[in-house]
């Protein structure tokens, strides 16, 4: 276990021993040995230093380092080395003397701080690096309970909106788009697009999905198992790393260094739910190689909606966005024409069915369909071997694999037929058989409910969905795999340069689909010709106000032989799936068993609409560095390739190029109905976009004297849309220095950027569907790319303070600044609709907008719209600063030690400036620090304050952690001002999310280790918030009290 460890340890070593003391002192020596306490042994590698004096090094393989020019003078020095606790002692230097120390150190379960390698382009940094590097290694992520990703980074107190918990309709700025066994890092909450993920300090290629703003790396394909530790850097970094980050990096550094065999098993109990993961991982010689080679398995059982009952909210109004939808089944049926938003007929067992009735509409609350959590497993490898050849030179080759599987994605029974509100398609003539059947249940006779529609004779026209509270739910499957290889060299071309070549390529693959309900076969099941053995079917009729009639009947009637009635009426319903409903253990008296719609037909109504899509990315990059002047000035220089292709392929059924229309087949429809022949559900168009990038970089680090570092870099950048040329300047000065401790102030001012993503640039629509208050239900958003779109681009700014004492006690504080401008995101749909139901903005905005008649004719009401279509702009920008805090330390206590921190972040500013269209404002200028943001596009949930305290305690092979998150309260300002009582007071602040944790961790002797861990004892629930699923999954954790068992089990190494 010496190759990375010593190659980590140099890194402290070279930064401390660069730090000389003043060359004016008197000065003596001091030769270290450093000794195992239980066998005498020397131990090579342990890191030897004096705190005070920023002065030290590595032991050799004889336990032995040796310090040079040591102020004259008592100094307390101090031993570290991984596997062991740290050891301190005073020692005595006289003027051109050596003082010879043996200091012997103890086997323990602490480990040495982390050391970090994240932010430069050297190796082993030269200087003391001028920047805050948030670590957190294995040690440390067991004493939180080796969390999943998404809980890590929820945690995190510089991260906000984080996906991985979240149903795929609403776990992005584009509602269904990302599967939800993906998962992001968020910095700063400034898009995950803009934080730049790493694995071994190298790129990894995207989500295989079209996403507005940018794609992000899914860092749920990242075996948990192979992971040494995580390195965030909380600052912008293009000139050390090129574009996309803007916001920081997030680089996940494996156990390169692991010998021997571990294998690995945890289950974490859930209330209605659970977790389950083993793994294993191999490492030992290979020849003169080292290799390691790791593999896990990952469970998540589901956690439907109603385990978590007090989300699942009644309707309390206007103003509410979630879990209800204006249409619903039963529904209700215009008399006459189609009347979209009318009831001239109700259902009359509204409530019954747990609907909510209202004059016009049977609501359906279609919350219950969405888990919380998805059943899925992720099964994830990773080998590395790294070596050395005969002349010096270090390699380095790794593979990933990992799948994750989805196998019973579920949605809702139907999606609301839109447009076909408005349409032919849904007509109820006078001998449907459920029609019959309800007028002789309503209408048989003078005074019935519904006497006069039903002795009319006229078609009635359905507004509801085809299936909702009868239920059952749909399924799908989903998956995705990622693959990566990559390869690197470094070594000596001569004494003073040092080259380090990469070469990587990683490939993401997967599906999005939707189920989606035929228009056609909706069209012949209201007319008795549905179902699989039918054989009717339909042609395209451009004068029929259904878009459609029916085809030759060969011979069938309707609702016999196989042909079958698609029934509406509540009376084919026995028993409501609804949560709550009274019809769910009492049985409807209406109910017709004739009259069920069957299985059957409900499959053959439903197809899937799927998208296969990949991206590639492949990376090459070659780094030259060397010592310009010894003990001053280094320097590092390179060049980065990078090639991304993405591409998506629509299954046949759900490909626009061939079904654009609501017939199958057809392509001769107007550009209104261009929407594809299914209800609600949006066709794909195919793609195949690629992107180039030629970047050039250097580096400067120097040191100014014993007290004064600096970070020289700068980063040229040219892909195919755009460029940028982005410098930095970093420093680091140790204000104080004394026997007890040290205070170090440090900062950095620099420029990044980010190019417009394939995505951005691609101007085929990407058409997803969105909420819209104006018509009280989701429809079509198409959003447009553009090739014009400027690249964005960041000023940024830093500085903060370091404090380290002798008696273990550390503290950081840090103020940062963005000031970003041309933040690549789409027009607010939301805004735009609201503005077009005012008569006066009509005019300047019906060229978004898509009425019954056709696009930009804006001859409809906002209630009446089809979809709407935006376009992809450059916003004016976002600025927003905050506060780093961190204080630390340990101290001895009885048998062992004890060891405290706070970690916490406060925003003080996110705002975001006034987007205009001409004279309109579409998004006003706002501090989103501390509220919701809701339909904010480049805005997430933003609470001000984050923070996490924990205390341990460590003695012998044992560890008692506790660990307080806190997350503060924020506000939605559209509850606050919907102008409904209701909404304002149950939604309009969100309170703060408080969670305790503790663990206990048992190392044996015999290489078994027991770690027992209750996360969130208090059992709190993640306050209700006025978005689906009734709480804010970017920002709290809906799983409630969690209690966990891990154990493993280690010999060889």
């Amino acid at each position: 276990m010496k190759f990375l460890h010593r190659h980590f340890l140099m890194l402290v070593a070279a930064a401390l021993a660069w730090a000389a003391p003043a060359w004016t002192q008197a000065t003596g020596t001091i030769v270290v040995t450093v000794v195992d306490d239980d066998s005498g042994q020397a131990l090579e590698t342990a890191l030897v230093y004096i705190p005070a004096l920023d002065l030290g090094g590595m032991s050799d393989a004889q336990g032995q380092f040796t310090m040079a020019d040591v102020p004259v003078g008592e100094h307390k020095l101090r031993a570290e080395l991984i596997g062991y606790s740290s050891v301190t002692a005073t020692v005595a230097v006289e003027a051109g003397q050596t003082a010879t120390v043996e200091l012997r150190i103890k086997p323990s379960a602490l480990l040495l701080k982390e050391l970090t390698v994240t932010g430069t382009a050297f190796k082993e940094s030269p200087i003391n690096l001028p920047y805050a590097v948030a670590v957190t290694g294995r040690d440390k992520m067991a004493e939180q309970g080796s969390p999943q990703a998404v809980d890590f980074f929820k945690n995190l107190s510089a991260s906000h909106g984080v996906i991985g918990e979240r149903s795929s309709w609403y776990n992005a700025n584009q509602a269904a788009t990302l599967s939800e066994s993906i998962a992001n890092v968020n910095l700063r909450g400034l898009g995950a697009s803009r934080t730049l993920v790493l694995i071994n300090s190298r790129r990894q290629t995207y989500v295989p999905a079209r996403l507005i703003g940018g794609r992000f790396v899914d860092v749920n394909a990242i075996p948990s198992i192979a992971v040494d530790r995580v390195e965030v850097l909380k600052e912008g970094a293009s000139a050390i790393y090129g574009s996309d980050a803007v916001a920081g990096v997030a680089n996940f550094l494996t156990r390169a260094d692991f010998e021997g065999f571990e294998v690995s098993g945890a289950h974490e109990y859930i209330a209605g739910a659970g977790d389950s993961n083993i793994g294993a991982i191999w490492g030992g010689k290979i020849g003169a190689a080292h290799a390691v080679v790791s593999g896990e398995w990952r469970g998540r059982q589901a956690l439907p909606a109603s385990e978590r009952d007090y989300l699942l909210q009644p309707w309390h109004g206007g103003g509410q966005r979630l879990g209800w939808s204006s249409l619903g089944n039963p529904g209700t049926f215009a008399v006459g024409a189609p009347a979209p938003w009318t009831a001239a007929i109700h259902a009359p067992r509204c409530e019954q069915f747990g609907g909510f009735r209202e004059s016009w509409t049977c609501r359906f609350r279609y919350q219950q369909y969405e888990n919380l959590i998805e059943d899925m497993s992720h099964t994830r490898a990773f080998a590395e071997i790294n070596g050395e050849l005969d002349n010096g030179t270090e390699y380095h080759l790794e593979g990933l694999f990992a799948q994750a599987e989805i196998p019973e994605w579920y949605t809702t029974p139907s999606y609301p037929p839109f447009p076909l509100t408005d349409t032919s398609i849904m007509e109820v003539a006078p001998n449907h058989p459920g029609r019959e059947a309800f007028c002789a249940d309503y209408g048989a006779e003078e005074g019935d409910l519904y006497y006069n529609e039903c002795q009319d004779g006229e078609n009635w026209y359905f507004n509801g969905r085809p299936f909702g509270n009868s239920g059952p739910g749909r399924i799908l499957g989903r998956d995705s795999r990622t693959l990566r290889l990559a390869a690197a060299a470094n070594g000596d071309l001569s004494q003073d340069i040092h080259f380090d070549l990469g070469l990587s390529y990683s490939r993401t693959e997967g599906n999005y689909n939707l189920p989606g309900v035929y228009i056609e076969r909706l069209f012949l099941g209201f007319r008795g010709f549905g179902g699989p053995d039918c054989g009717v079917g339909v042609e395209a009729d451009n004068t029929s106000l259904a878009g459609m009639r029916l085809g030759p009947l060969n011979g069938q009637v309707a609702g016999q032989g196989g042909c079958q009635y698609y029934n509406p009426f509540g009376n084919a319903i026995e028993f409501a799936d609804q949560y709550g409903a009274d019809f769910a253990n009492q049985a409807n008296p209406d109910y017709r068993a004739n009259l069920a719609n069957s299985p059957e037909l409900r499959h053959w109504l439903n197809q899937e609409v799927d998208l296969q899509s990949t991206a590639d990315l492949l990376v090459a990059d070659a780094t030259l560095s060397g010592t310009w002047i010894e003990d001053v000035a280094s320097y590092a220089a390179g060049y980065q390739f990078r090639l991304l292709n993405a591409s998506g392929n629509p299954n046949d059924e759900g490909d626009f190029t061939i079904n654009p229309c609501p017939v199958v087949g057809d392509d001769g429809c107007s550009a209104e109905d261009r929407f594809g022949p299914y209800a609600f559900t949006n066709v794909n168009r195919p793609y195949d976009e690629s992107q180039t990038v030629h970047r050039f970089f250097a580096e400067i680090p120097l040191s100014l004297g014993s007290r004064f570092d600096t970070q020289l870099a700068a980063n040229y950048e040219f892909h195919d849309v755009a460029s940028s040329f982005d410098p930095k300047f970093g420093w680091r000065y140790q204000l104080v220095e004394s026997p007890t401790q040290s205070v170090f102030l440090r900062g950095s001012v620099q420029t990044t950027f980010r190019t417009p993503s394939l995505d951005d640039v691609n101007e085929n629509p990407l058409s997803t569907l969105e909420w819209m208050n104006e018509t009280g239900a989701y429809q079509t958003v198409d959003r447009i790319g553009s090739k014009d779109l400027k690249p964005e681009q960041a000023f940024t700014y830093n500085a903060g303070f370091v404090l380290v004492t002798e008696e273990g006690f550390d503290a950081t504080f840090d103020y940062w600044s963005y000031d970003f401008k041309d933040v690549i995101g789409a027009m607010p749909h939301g805004a735009i609709t609201a503005l077009y139901a005012d008569e006066a903005n009509k005019e300047a905005l019906k060229q978004f907008i898509v009425c019954p008649d056709g696009v930009g004719t804006g001859t409809c009401a906002a209630s009446e719209l089809e979809r709407v279509q935006v376009d992809i702009v450059n916003w004016p920008g976002v600025k927003t600063s905050g506060i780093d805090l961190h204080l630390g330390g340990n101290t001895a206590a009885g048998a062992g030690e004890i060891a405290l921190s706070l970690d916490a972040t406060y925003t003080l500013e996110y705002r975001t400036k006034a987007l205009m269209f001409g004279n309109l404002e579409l998004q006003e200028g706002a501090d989103a620090a501390g509220y919701l943001n809701f339909g904010n596009p480049i805005a997430t949930s933003l609470p001000k304050l984050k923070g996490q305290v924990s205390a341990g305690y460590h003695w012998e092979g044992y560890r008692l952690v506790s660990f307080l998150n806190y997350i503060s309260s924020y506000e939605d300002r559209g509850s606050l001002n919907s102008g409904n009582a209701a909404v304002e007071e149950v939604f309009g602040t969100i309170d703060s999310f408080v969670t305790w944790e503790v663990s206990f961790l048992w190392d044996l002797s015999e290489g078994v280790h027991i770690a027992l861990s209750g996360m969130n004892l208090l059992d709190t629930m993640p306050p209700l918030v006025n978005i689906e699923q009734a709480y804010d999954g970017f920002t709290h954790d809906p799983k409630g009290r969690r209690l966990k068992l891990a154990l493993s089990y280690k010999f060889g190494g």
